[in-house]
């Protein structure tokens, strides 16, 4: 395979030199990773690609089906016409079974791309609220009532609960394809050898190129297998506008991003995209973080390459049936190595899931923002107000609603306070409304996610944790390296951190009662909220004190 590029991103394909002209570098971005997915599919071929214009509404067109023969409604105004010639060499063999129909559809000359515009980044959120009368009932009610409507969501979660205390069941992926299972209709097909020559790759499965604390992990590993001299290939499997596309991180790397649903061209035991990518590059390793697509897939690459080691990362026992650590303990017997953030996950790997400890390597992701330091606390001047904060996505996981509600309580006290939220997401607009029913538009002092975090950590006395769900949280981490105690839901592995006292119920009702209570005894008494820090700052150098996810993930690669 030609070390061929476009715009200084590895490419399986050639285009017109004007293609780009007018994009943006996300954009680009997008476009490249959509074509190195069409030209995997398309080996040989030269290929029309049409691209369409969109909306607030519609999210990027890449891999999907529907990409193949444009249906989709997406694909309504095209905005112009590029070619290209896939660099991809064809591989010979006989068709498979149950691949008729893949063929068939990947056979057009044609492909239809919506490639969404910067201009779709820039607003907050990115996705607009819906506007018919349904949608517009339930916003009002949801800003009227928002802890009302938390509630109502945690008892549908209930019937989910089980799943995450005990172990789920294991892959048997052969079995998948004999009579009556699953793919019954389809055949395993093994993979060709490496060509002669070929780079030295690893295949990195994220979830999307988007903002978070584990998002930022997933770009972390990404650089590390850069600089340990492989060509990283990051494929996502989560439909998003990706705004952190761009990042350095992802220079030099062949990506991949995909559009959801791809279960039509990508054959079951054929696996096109994979097969062509263990062909095409000297894949020395896998590493999947957050990516369900290739969970599904290990079993196929573990049987065709048995001898490279696949390691994944999770931070979250989601309570929705576990999240993605379930999703690797059921292909457990497909991982060499399961990479977990905090002692709690570990244990509900080994204990719950019966993972075997020696495939569990606990290593805190201390090392992306947090630097070896002396920290010290921050005390407050001399009549300067209490200043609480909220650090997080604007979405359903970090419960913004609750921090909102808590401000109105603690204003309710009559305790000169100043309060920050910082940060933005899908659920803006809804904290807007909440804000604005309940006063506190001139109250609470907006941010958003394009103002460093260190400036409100400077400013901040008290960080409050107010999430339905965690794993263990990097803002905990930076707030306490910042001097700042923290107060959070007993939630995920915060409690590896937090003590007792600092700890509330996640339920929304009592978590703002708790936290009302909590930050009041903080702001009476400086000594206490000194204390509190101290035990919080005990605890994270005791967790910090093992290896991280960065050192511990440089000596993994350095063996592949």
């Amino acid at each position: 395979m030609t070390d061929h590029r476009v715009h200084d991103l590895p490419a399986l394909f050639e285009l017109d030199d004007t293609a780009l002209d007018g994009l943006s570098e996300r954009e680009i971005r997008l476009l490249v990773g959509a074509l190195n997915f069409h030209a995997i599919m398309a080996p040989e071929r030269e290929l029309e690609i049409h691209l369409y214009d969109g909306d607030l509404t519609t999210l990027p067109r890449l891999t999907d089906d529907a990409t193949f023969d444009g249906g989709s409604r997406q694909f309504r105004r095209r905005l112009r016409t590029v070619r290209m010639r896939s660099l991809v060499d064809a591989e010979r063999r006989e068709k498979a079974k149950g691949e008729a129909r893949a063929l068939e559809l990947i056979g057009s000359p044609v492909r239809h791309l919506h490639i969404s515009s910067d201009a779709v980044i820039a607003e907050d959120p990115a996705r607009p609220p819906r506007t018919d009368l349904i949608g517009q009932v339930a916003r009002r009610v949801k800003a009227a009532a928002p802890l009302w409507y938390d509630e109502a969501r945690d008892l549908v979660l209930l019937r989910h609960r089980r799943s995450t205390t005990k172990a789920a069941p294991r892959q048997q992926y052969e079995a998948q394809f004999d009579a009556g299972g699953v793919d019954e209709d389809y055949e395993i097909v093994p993979a060709a050898p490496h060509e002669a020559g070929a780079s030295k790759a690893v295949i990195l499965g994220l979830h999307w190129f988007e903002l978070g604390g584990a998002e930022r992990w997933a770009f972390e590993t990404v650089r590390l297998v850069r600089e340990a001299g492989f060509l990283p290939i990051v494929l996502t499997n989560k439909d998003s506008h990706h705004a952190w596309i761009g990042r350095e991180e992802l220079d030099g790397a062949l990506l991949i991003p995909f559009s959801e649903a791809t279960h039509l061209s990508q054959t079951p035991g054929v696996e096109p995209l994979l097969r062509t990518l263990l062909r095409l590059y000297d894949v020395r390793g896998v590493v999947v973080h957050h990516n369900q697509w290739l969970y599904d897939r290990l079993a196929w690459i573990r049987r065709n390459r048995r001898e490279i080691p696949v390691l994944d990362s999770t931070h979250i026992v989601e309570y929705r049936g576990g999240g993605y650590p379930r999703s690797s303990a059921i292909v457990t017997d497909s991982i060499s190595v399961h990479h977990v953030i905090s002692p709690r996950l570990a244990a509900w790997m080994t204990q719950v899931q019966g993972v075997p400890p020696e495939k569990v390597r606990m290593a805190p992701l201390g090392g992306l923002t947090i630097k070896p330091r002396d920290a010290r606390f921050r005390p407050r001047g001399a009549g300067e107000p209490l200043t609480v904060a909220f650090i997080g996505r604007l979405a359903r996981q970090k419960a913004p609603e609750v921090f909102v509600t808590l401000v109105r309580n603690l204003r309710r006290h009559g305790v000169e306070m100043r309060f920050v939220m910082h940060g933005d997401g899908e659920q803006s607009s809804w904290i807007d409304d909440i804000i604005a029913a309940d006063g506190l538009s001139d109250v609470i002092v907006r941010r958003t996610s394009a103002v460093p975090v260190k400036e409100t950590l400077d400013e901040a006395h008290v960080l409050v944790i107010p999430s339905h769900n965690e794993g263990l949280t990097l803002t905990t981490l930076e707030a306490i390296q910042h001097g700042v105690p923290v107060v959070s839901t007993d939630v995920g592995a915060q409690s590896d951190i937090i003590p007792a006292s600092a700890l509330v119920s996640r339920n929304v009702h009592r978590a703002v009662r708790e936290m009302t209570a909590a930050v009041l005894a903080l702001a009476a008494d400086e000594k206490a909220r000194e204390d509190l820090w101290r035990r919080e700052r005990k605890a994270e150098k005791k967790l910090l004190a093992n290896k991280t996810a960065t050192q511990w993930f440089t000596e993994e690669i350095a063996t592949w």
